[in-house]
């Protein structure tokens, strides 16, 4: 019986990777999901309210687990990217060094960056991303998004480069690629933020605090996230 759960397992992860693929090139573009249906969204900003308030905890295993900041910090931000994504791309090199700045390194805000992959070249990064050392993690994130050579190249080794000069070898990579409980962590994190927050593009943002979470849809400037940021910590939202 346990023999059939795996296989069945084994062959959902692979059919949801599979589908992913279907998005790659629409995510890298700034398309987000909806209803199953890729839909351009330019800006990467819902027509919304800034922020709404929602409910749940964040699904993470212990490898996925990788925090900046204080752990004590009165603030987590949450941020759902996937590295195929071009607004998240923006937001990593031009507005989190900012936030770094002003709320990570000063203890008011705890920072966990989620790999939230809809394409299968994203996943293979998340993976590799996990397999390294922690203190290397940011590290390989930051240059994978300077550079997008690996995603348009479709070649593997264009990747493996750039995991390799971060310190792993070919088994190590090997060994990364076949992990099927890492694909599983992942893949649950993807669907529990699906079901859970109704995370349907990328990036998006859970800030949580004693206030409880709220969910920021899309890409924002550094001056809208100050501000809200700065709401929350004094409690005037």
């Amino acid at each position: 019986m346990m023999k059939i759960i795996k296989r069945t397992s084994r062959a959902l992860a692979l059919i949801v990777v599979y589908i992913m693929c279907a998005y790659g090139y629409l995510s890298a573009k700034g398309f987000i999901i909806k209803d199953g249906i890729p839909i351009l969204n330019n800006t990467a900003q819902a027509d919304t309210e800034f922020s709404e308030k929602v409910r749940g905890d964040v699904l993470l295993s212990s490898t996925q687990m990788r925090i900046e900041g204080k752990e004590n910090a009165p603030l987590t931000m949450y941020a759902f990217s996937s590295m195929a994504c071009s607004h998240c791309s923006d937001f990593h090199n031009y507005i989190l060094p900012k936030i770094r700045r002003d709320f990570i390194e000063t203890g008011k805000l705890k920072y966990i960056y989620i790999h939230f992959p809809i394409d299968a070249v994203s996943m293979r990064v998340a993976k590799l991303s996990y397999c390294l050392p922690p203190e290397k993690y940011e590290g390989f994130i930051s240059a994978l998004y300077k550079k997008k050579d690996w995603f348009y190249s479709g070649k593997k080794e264009t990747l493996n480069k750039y995991a390799k000069e971060f310190g792993m070898s070919d088994e190590d990579i090997k060994k990364c690629d076949e992990d099927k409980k890492l694909t599983s962590d992942i893949l649950m994190t993807f669907n529990h933020a699906l079901k859970t927050f109704n995370i349907e593009g990328t990036p998006s943002f859970i800030i949580q605090g004693k206030d409880g979470e709220e969910l920021i849809k899309g890409s924002r400037s550094y001056d809208d996230l100050s501000d809200y940021l700065n709401k929350r910590l004094s409690g005037e939202k």
